[in-house]
């Protein structure tokens, strides 16, 4: 309902379709695979997709000759899997099922935030060569399926909401654990090899240093906050990181709007999220926010009184703040260093702050969303001698109408 032709939304009747011929052919092409059956159930669907009870369903049957796939839970197949949508698009959208550690990592994650009974497998194992299909089914489809375009339902269903009123009210939120304890681990040890590599205490390009990376700067909690601030299409502006020791803040109060004059905007251009590599405490030197300020809607000035709060919060969590809110980094009285990674986004109609380096490798072990983030759906970078791209710029408008529809739902209530 809501993508472009080549991107499909999760269990849609496009999603569907896509299936059903990926799988018809690569079928034809084996011979020998026992006869099988395999059923699918996630609850709490999209309402626009208008599932009978918001349930997305499919069983696929396989009687060693012929494969069907149609809509429909059956629960008595070989194979039932059943969870929630939301949960489970995180992992629809993980691409490398022939990988074991991938998927595995992609399990945790998703439970992590959703819970040990967000997706759940029963019956027996697929024969071995319907599984290899099944594996690269869901590569296949994971490269072309979406996020869920429906801001208040995902919101919802991921626990947010309040997150959202807190943007609009405060300039920020914070969501605690939104990664596990063990990738804010490997997220750090790669910004540790990666700054140590290049002999910096500082480094803008992250992006491109690792999958850890990747995975991070798409989570789909902080993409969440992206949407509601910045509207669909938004850009990654930079991904950097910083390292520091004990001693004085070195950066002082400020803004993120670099060469933005004021008053500014009355809606959001830029927003960042920090990710807490280990426990955030006011002794750590944590980020200082000054809540509301972004509603000023101009920098601080020698004269304003600072009435910031410090960003306390545990490892694997994420503040994210946006509009020119005003900010600066704390002291840190305790031993060690404080790692984080700042994930820097831009409305779509802005240049983002680092040049793209749009790598096919990096989209092709992605979901479409990264794709979008490095510009990829911009309907200004896809200009040609024949003008802009309108089918792009027609998906964004309409995208971004159901967005701020969402938006205002949230607010409402």
């Amino acid at each position: 309902m809501y993508t472009l032709p080549h991107h499909v939304e999760f269990f849609s009747n496009d999603w569907l379709d896509q299936s059903r011929t990926f799988l018809t052919e690569r079928f034809r092409q084996v011979s020998n695979v026992d006869a099988f059956s395999l059923s699918e159930r996630f609850s709490d669907a999209p309402p626009h997709m208008a599932f009978e009870k918001d349930q997305a369903t499919w069983t696929v049957r396989w009687d060693g000759h012929s494969l069907t796939v149609e809509r429909g839970f059956d629960n008595n197949a070989d194979a039932v899997i059943a969870g929630d949508y939301q949960a489970t698009l995180m992992l629809a959208q993980t691409v490398g099922a022939g990988d074991p550690t991938l998927m595995s990592e992609g399990v945790r994650e998703m439970r992590n935030w959703f819970g040990d009974n967000a997706f759940n497998m029963a019956g027996k194992a697929l024969p071995t060569a319907a599984a290899a299909i099944f594996a690269a089914h869901h590569d296949y489809m994971a490269r072309l399926t979406v996020e869920n375009p429906d801001l208040a339902h995902r919101a919802q269903r991921q626990g947010l909401t309040q997150q959202l009123k807190d943007l609009e009210e405060n300039g920020f939120a914070v969501v605690e654990n939104a990664i596990s304890p063990e990738f804010a681990d490997e997220v750090r040890d790669a910004t540790i090899r990666t700054l140590g590599t290049h002999q910096h205490d500082s480094m803008q390009w992250m992006l491109y240093h690792g999958t850890a990376f990747e995975k991070l700067v798409m989570n789909p909690l902080f993409m969440t906050m992206i949407d509601s601030t910045l509207g669909r299409g938004a850009v990654i502006a930079s991904i950097s990181s910083i390292k520091r020791g004990p001693g004085k803040g070195m950066i002082p109060v400020h803004t993120d709007y670099s060469q933005v004059p004021e008053p500014y905007p009355e809606f959001s251009m830029t927003g960042v999220g920090v990710w807490a590599l280990e426990d955030w405490t006011e002794a750590s030197g944590p980020t200082w926010l000054v809540p509301g300020s972004h509603k000023r809607r101009r920098g601080p000035r020698p004269e304003d009184k600072m009435e910031g709060v410090p960003i306390e919060m545990p490892k694997g969590s994420v503040v994210y703040f946006q509009h020119g809110v005003w900010h600066w980094q704390g002291d840190r009285t305790e031993p060690g260093e404080r790692v984080t990674i700042h994930s820097h986004f831009n409305r779509g109609i802005l240049r983002s702050l680092e040049p793209r380096k749009v790598d096919v490798q990096m989209l092709n072990r992605n979901p479409p969303r990264l794709g979008e983030a490095l510009g990829e759906d911009d309907w200004f970078d896809r200009l040609t001698a024949e003008g802009r791209d309108y089918q792009r710029m027609t998906h964004m408008m309409n995208l971004n109408r159901f967005t701020n529809e969402q938006k205002a739902s949230i607010l409402a209530t």
